[in-house]
């Protein structure tokens, strides 16, 4: 066969493969779903917490693309303004944690393991929870690993540097 036809038949095969996964997730993905989270400011004070709600869905576009602080934050708005009979904001905001917390980055603090702590305790003592964030710490790795969700323009950051995980966004499994 020659090496032209092998070419084509290769882009053609390369085409095909491409056109029939499924749309890759995006930035318009992740703000659907961070959207999907009722961020309830209950007892909370009322301006930290519209503020913290505006800062929300560019925090979780920046999660996804492997900034550790954005994870970390994430992690915890979810955990701060959740509603507690609302399973899959707990599910969320452990497995952001479990995420942040399997960076390889400088940025960790010792309150990092207790938030992991507190966030994902009542995970410890039922399996189907477990499983549970195991499952969605897997699918946010996936995504970030294939990179399609690019850091959100932030007017000021709350933290001083971006810290891009590269375990995490280059698909490794640092966990394990």
């Amino acid at each position: 066969m020659s090496k032209l036809l092998k070419t084509m038949l290769g882009a053609v095969a390369l085409t095909y493969c491409v056109s029939a996964h499924a749309k890759p997730f995006t930035n318009e993905d992740a703000i659907a779903e961070a959207n999907s989270f009722k961020l309830v400011c209950g007892n909370h004070d009322k301006a930290r917490c519209e503020h913290d709600q505006k800062i929300f869905i560019k925090e979780y576009q920046s999660a996804y693309a492997g900034v550790f602080e954005a994870q970390r934050e994430v992690a915890y708005a979810i955990w701060k303004y959740r509603d507690p009979e609302n399973a899959a904001s707990q599910i969320g905001a452990c497995a952001w944690q479990t995420i942040a917390m399997s960076s390889s980055s400088n940025s960790k603090v010792p309150s990092d393991d207790d938030r992991t702590k507190k966030m994902c305790q009542f995970a410890t003592a039922d399996k189907k929870s477990s499983l549970a964030i195991q499952k969605r710490v897997e699918q946010i790795k996936k995504i970030i690993a294939i990179h399609t969700v690019y850091p959100a323009d932030f007017e000021v950051f709350d933290f001083i540097q971006i810290d891009y995980d590269k375990d995490v966004s280059d698909g490794a499994d640092s966990a394990d």
